[in-house]
């Protein structure tokens, strides 16, 4: 009786281990392709059939306004919406202030236990999916 205790107690173990891994592994950094916007206009594409090519049109003059920035910065993906936390802010703020940098971007970053923010550690042009034939 005693070795099914000790082998059960081991068994419950492993398993608290292995789920224990598989939460930090959904908490990696991960790639977010999409489109960079100021909250305030995001939230107007959100309403949109499809947000991120709404927000495609939206002018990075824009997202740069004293009033927009200061409601800080999002990634639309596709139908999805994911604020940028304080650094990845003044990350954008600064992405966005170089003259070549478009709004399409790869934003390197992890998801908050909610869902909804993304604690930002790059961001970078997203690559131009259209490469001319030779």
């Amino acid at each position: 009786m005693r070795r099914i205790l000790i082998a059960a107690a081991i068994a419950c173990g492993l398993c608290v281990g292995l789920s224990a891994r598989a939460a930090d592994k959904d908490k990696k950094e991960k790639e977010y392709k999409g489109v960079l916007i100021d909250n305030m206009c995001a939230a107007k594409n959100m309403t949109k059939t499809n947000p991120e090519e709404a927000a495609e049109g939206h002018p990075k003059s824009c997202a740069l306004k004293e009033g927009c920035s200061k409601s800080g910065f999002a990634v639309i993906s596709g139908k999805k919406l994911y604020k940028l936390d304080d650094a990845g802010n003044d990350k954008a703020k600064d992405y966005l202030g170089v003259k070549e940098n478009a709004t399409k971007v790869v934003v390197m970053g992890t998801l908050s236990d909610d869902g909804k923010t993304l604690k930002v550690t790059d961001i970078k042009p997203a690559a131009d999916k259209e490469k001319k034939k030779s």
